[in-house]
């Protein structure tokens, strides 16, 4: 049994036996959103979804691009198997701590020039989260 399996089960048992109050899930849901609350919301500026496609066929990655704060957060999402790889790139390039928020959050290495890549991005919703000098930016969610 793999650990995902388990933890599926051992949630569903909670769920059953001893589920988590609403008061309780309210406030920590207002919890979270407190975390974030200095952080600039990044709107996204361009979604290749939501354009004609004219060059790309099926399978091909997902073009993103977000702004906000002065910053430009251009994303490439491409699906795999078991979820997907996001290529990024802060413009202007700057000094960044990168999160990649989701189910299992990660910090990412941002390069001179911006970059950064991420290659086990799970199924599901995530964000990225972008602290710069003086700000920080975050993303809308989105859907692997």
């Amino acid at each position: 049994m793999s650990d995902d399996v388990l933890e599926a089960e051992l949630r569903r048992a909670v769920e059953l036996f001893d589920p988590v109050p609403s008061d309780l899930l309210q406030l920590a849901v207002e919890a979270y959103a407190l975390r974030m609350l200095d952080a600039e919301l990044a709107e996204l500026a361009f979604d290749s979804l939501s354009e004609p496609s004219r060059v790309r066929g099926e399978g091909q990655p997902r073009l993103l691009t977000f702004q906000g704060a002065g910053l430009t957060v251009d994303l490439e999402v491409t699906v795999t198997a078991g979820g997907g790889r996001v290529v990024g790139q802060l413009m202007p390039p700057r000094p960044a701590e990168v999160e990649l928020l989701g189910h299992h959050p990660v910090a990412l290495a941002v390069d001179e020039l911006g970059r950064f890549v991420h290659d086990d991005v799970p199924a599901g919703p995530f964000s990225l989260r972008c602290h710069l000098a003086g700000a920080t930016v975050v993303t809308e969610w989105i859907t692997l």
